[in-house]
């Protein structure tokens, strides 16, 4: 409980062990010690296990000096991106070198010897890899003046968002006074900055989002077309609206069939403005047809390398500075939650920009001091409370209750610990019970109460109900389907799902398949391939695969070739559905 009584954790059930050489001089030894902490000088955010969410942590780092060219800045805020998540997800090769957070707002704390236009004390924002930091060093062509009267978290929202709109629809684009422009997925960082470029141009806006919240949204600022994400059909809608004549340009976010339809909307002289990179480095195939109306394609990369790219960077600050474009929506996360703003950004029901708020170093020292000491102390224990080798069920069932602690003895220490200055921390060993299994102890009672971490009272609060599919409803009935509906509700934000509801018809999409994958490994300890997920769309059919022995996983041909015809499936069969009901 808290200090007014509110009831915080329930605890029904608990194993203690007694661990060898673990006495009380060398438990204090595992505290915190003050000349180890101010030892750390940075922090960086790392993920331990790509794919496990949970295992996002902020870890102790060095500080860079910065070169005759760059600046060194004190972080006060980040914003996550679309690709950093991909990482995070295992969908995307993260390279060696690769450091979370690629913008950011802070302080400038050095300036290199040739740098004239920064001096220390000045607040910026900035782009460069490993923002995600309390220390960053960049070039400073990435730097530029924050405007003075905007807020640190509003900063972070701009770099990445405006310069890839303004590359897009100014550089490439050409987009000029009374041209129509068609942006996808227009709730999102780029999407939504987009919106403010074209506004400002004076264009006419056609915008797609991906839920009836995101659109009402859009619709708030004025924009007239506002068309489903999800659906095929704003290529139809889109020529209806225009008399048949189509748009300037199409700022595209979406990958598959979308490209296509999304270049048929085209009026002549048109440009098609790509943002994705799935389809491009897949070497997806695009008929040429289309062309013969003198189109122009565009794939766009926000990068220093391209040409004029400080200069354009300085056009966007001018912009913000005169109040031209504002800082987008956004949703502030603590660095103790970065697992959370992770998943909360791959759900994509953001709108606009996730950021992240860097406290004070003093802050981050105690708090990834803790991290590291507590992944040491847990790797430490795990391994001196398993059995190396298997013996007998009789001996384990000895072995362990000679190791173990009686209910009496339990209360006592665990009462010493809740009265210590040890960190309040709930570590999960995940993968502990079937390696003791393993070990002979099957016949020891044992009992594990999972349950799904909801992400915030948000989200639980914003669940809606099932919507009208094909099929009746009918309730999971056993203790595994439980738990899979458990995850596909708090993912999906459904209220309640059956056990024969398609997780596709449900709403579900490629990218929430690799969160239910990380779920099932967190809460269930099964592991399965993304291809699996796909071919077992129902909640009885998955916990009866996950009940079967499994079998070598597919190669990335495979599973990729899987997944384009299951979403293409399912984007067919919503389509029907839509047409059904009206």
């Amino acid at each position: 409980m808290d200090e007014e009584g509110t009831e915080l954790v329930v605890i029904e059930e608990y194993t203690l062990r007694k661990i060898h050489n673990l006495n009380a001089e060398t438990a204090s030894s595992t505290l915190p010690k003050q000349q180890e902490i101010e030892q750390i000088e940075n922090i960086n955010v790392r993920i331990s296990n790509p794919g496990v969410l949970e295992t996002i942590a902020p870890h102790r780092s060095s500080r860079q000096q910065p070169g005759k060219k760059q600046v060194e800045i004190e972080v006060m805020a980040t914003a996550l991106n679309f690709k950093e998540v991909l990482m995070a997800l295992g969908l995307m090769p993260m390279p060696a070198d690769f450091g979370f957070g690629l913008e950011c707002a802070g302080k400038v704390v050095a300036v290199g010897s040739e740098v004239e236009d920064f001096t220390v004390g000045d607040e910026v924002m900035a782009m460069g890899g490993s923002s995600m930091s309390k220390f960053v060093t960049t070039d400073a062509s990435l730097v530029v003046p924050k405007p003075k009267n905007i807020s640190f978290s509003e900063a972070a929202t701009i770099p990445v968002a405006f310069i890839t709109a303004y590359i897009a629809l100014i550089h490439f684009g050409r987009i000029r006074k009374g041209e129509k422009v068609l942006i996808q997925a227009a709730a999102g960082g780029v999407g939504l900055a987009a919106v403010q470029i074209a506004q400002w141009l004076g264009c006419e806006i056609f915008a797609t989002a991906g839920s009836p919240e995101k659109r009402e949204f859009l619709q708030s600022l004025g924009i007239k077309y506002v068309m489903d994400s999800r659906s095929l059909d704003f290529a139809s809608e889109v020529m209806e609206y225009t008399q048949g004549q189509g748009v300037d340009a199409v700022l595209n976010s979406l990958g598959g069939e979308f490209i296509p339809k999304g270049l048929s909307v085209l009026a002549t002289y048109g440009r098609f403005l790509e943002l994705g990179m799935r389809d491009v480095l897949n070497n997806s195939q695009l008929g040429l047809k289309v062309f013969e109306k003198r189109l122009s394609f565009f794939v766009i990369q926000a990068e220093p390398q391209l040409p004029d790219f400080s200069m354009l960077w300085r056009q966007v600050a001018q912009h913000c500075g005169r109040q031209d474009f504002k800082p987008l929506p956004y949703r502030v996360f603590g660095i103790k939650e970065l697992p959370l703003a992770f998943e909360h950004m791959a759900k994509a029901k953001h709108i606009g920009k996730v950021v992240i708020s860097i406290p004070a170093l003093e802050e981050l020292r105690k708090y990834s001091y803790q991290v590291s000491k507590t992944n040491q102390q847990n790797k430490k224990n795990l391994a001196g409370s398993i059995p190396k080798k298997k013996s007998s069920p009789t001996d384990s069932q000895q072995d362990f209750l000679k190791k173990g602690l009686l209910p009496k003895e339990g209360i006592k220490i665990f009462q010493q610990v809740l009265e210590s200055q040890f960190s309040q921390v709930i570590v999960s060993t995940r993968g502990l019970l079937n390696q003791v299994e393993n070990s002979g102890n099957g016949n020891l009672s044992t009992s594990v109460e999972a349950t799904v971490n909801n992400n915030s009272s948000q989200d639980v609060n914003s669940k809606h109900p099932r919507p009208q599919l094909d099929n009746q409803y009918v309730a999971p009935d056993n203790e595994i389907e439980q738990k899979i509906a458990q995850i596909w509700q708090d993912l999906l934000g459904i209220k309640k799902i059956g056990r024969d509801d398609n997780f596709f018809e449900l709403g579900g999409d490629s990218l929430l398949i690799v969160q239910v994958r990380s779920k099932l490994l967190t809460i269930l300890n099964k592991d399965i391939s993304i291809a699996s997920a796909f071919e077992y769309p129902t909640i009885s059919s998955l916990a009866q695969y996950l009940g079967q022995e499994q079998v070598e996983a597919p190669t990335f041909e495979q599973v990729n070739e899987r997944a384009k015809k299951k979403e293409l499936a399912m984007a067919e069969k919503r389509q029907r559905m839509k047409q059904k009901r009206r």
